[in-house]
């Protein structure tokens, strides 16, 4: 190597032990050929100095995992494809992929993934899976992980943390692992963002409990066992009940604790949801079909709330002193009630849709399936009607393939920015 950039100290980061032994050297040596590797084809200039460092290590982390069968990254793989048939979004799956080995797309997947989150987040955009730069450094990481398949050492340490030996049968040794998974494994890169923003906010509300550290670990766990992740939306205690083989003599809890997790609703909005259902029942009963009621002022809504829909003022009233636009469109959802549609109805292409513009729609639709704009609900129901048709991205193939990899995928995309099942 011509220059060191990572350090086993750096590696460790990465897993819930602090002594390094001769196999974290080892990945480490990895995760600095990586480093080169992104330096040469140019695909270190698109990330901050120690952006690139995390990739590098998060991508060794990768072999690391399917080298010591950890089961994390296969348990995403195998998910998604009894989800979609397929083992991964964005691209075709030759005739040689393996879900218990290393493969090009796995590594050209997690090259985006990666991307994404370090340089998509930041900017705000949609990194393209194209990429051809980031092709060409797959290509070239893929081979250094074939070269070294037969000679690179299981990391016995991490392979404990999911052996029938290692015992979860407090809530203390369950956190600890939860903890490690949520804010540290390879996978999951905002978890910690994602914390101290929640802090902070937490603190701009409450600033007398500033000095209150229980407070924040309060936090740290609650967010740990709720929050939902950017691959397939799921929590980490169900990530954690799928990786943990159903032998594990305490699978019980994970299963237990996934549950509790995935089923956990906000206690301020399970005390709206039936009158939720209610005003959904009385729009679908006006709209006969129709996903949006389209409007020009707030008088409009009103009289659309109070006249058509025979709602109480308070029932609408909240959502009226929220209209100072001129363009918007109506509709309701079962979870969420009666809900405004502002940003982005300028991209629905829908016949009745005074505002659709076919332009805007092309460079902008694609918002829809990157930052909530509605409801899951109707989302799903405005793409299977073909009134977001006009999305894509931008690609050097052609542009059927840019529309392909949104259309084809929304459903990984959404999951995986709007974070919501």
């Amino acid at each position: 190597m011509k220059n060191t950039k990572i350090f086993p100290k750096d590696w460790l980061q990465l897993h819930p032990y602090k002594q390094s032994n001769p196999t974290d050297l080892y990945y480490t040596r990895i995760a600095n050929q990586i480093h080169e590797m992104m330096e040469y084809t140019g695909l270190a200039s698109s990330f901050e100095k120690d952006d690139v460092l995390q990739i590098s290590i998060r991508m060794a982390a990768y072999f690391e995992d399917v080298i010591s069968g950890l089961n994390i990254w296969r348990t995403f793989i195998t998910q998604y494809k009894e989800q979609t048939g397929s083992y991964l979004p964005f691209y075709t799956i030759s005739d040689h992929y393996y879900d218990d080995e290393a493969n090009l797309e796995d590594v050209r997947f997690l090259l985006w993934h990666f991307t994404q989150q370090y340089h998509g987040a930041k900017r705000g955009t949609f990194v393209n899976p194209d990429n051809p730069t980031n092709e060409e450094t797959a290509n070239k990481i893929y081979k250094l992980f074939c070269d070294q398949w037969t000679v690179a050492p299981e990391n016995t340490k991490m392979q404990a943390l999911f052996s029938p030996e290692t015992s979860y049968d407090t809530p203390e040794k369950y956190a600890e692992l939860l903890h490690w998974f949520h804010y540290n494994s390879y996978l999951l890169t905002d978890s910690n963002e994602y914390l101290t923003e929640t802090v902070k906010e937490y603190w701009s509300q409450h600033p007398n409990q500033r000095e209150n550290s229980q407070a924040v670990m309060v936090i740290y766990d609650s967010l740990a066992h709720v929050v939902r992740l950017p691959l397939l939306a799921y929590t980490s205690p169900k990530w954690l009940s799928l990786i943990m083989p159903q032998s594990h003599p305490d699978y019980a809890i994970f299963a237990e604790e996934a549950t509790k997790a995935e089923t956990f609703v906000d206690p301020e909005v399970k005390e709206k949801e039936e009158s939720y259902k209610e005003i959904y029942r009385k729009f679908t009963a006006v709209a006969d079909g129709k996903l949006l009621f389209y409007m020009k002022s707030k008088q409009e809504f009103i009289d659309f709330a109070s006249q058509q829909l025979k709602l109480e003022e308070s029932e609408y009233a909240p959502l009226a002193d929220c209209i100072g636009f001129d363009k918007f469109a109506v509709y309701a959802s079962p979870k969420e009630g009666l809900q405004l549609l502002a940003d982005g109805v300028e991209y629905i292409k829908d016949e009745e849709n005074p505002f659709y513009n076919e332009k805007k729609a092309a460079d902008q639709a694609l918002a829809f399936f990157i930052v909530k704009h509605c409801s899951m609900d109707l989302l799903k129901a405005l793409e299977e009607r073909g009134m977001l048709a006009d999305a894509q991205t931008k690609s050097l193939l052609s542009p059927e393939r840019g529309k392909a990899i949104i259309h084809d995928n929304w459903e990984f995309l959404a999951k995986y920015f709007i974070k919501e099942t």
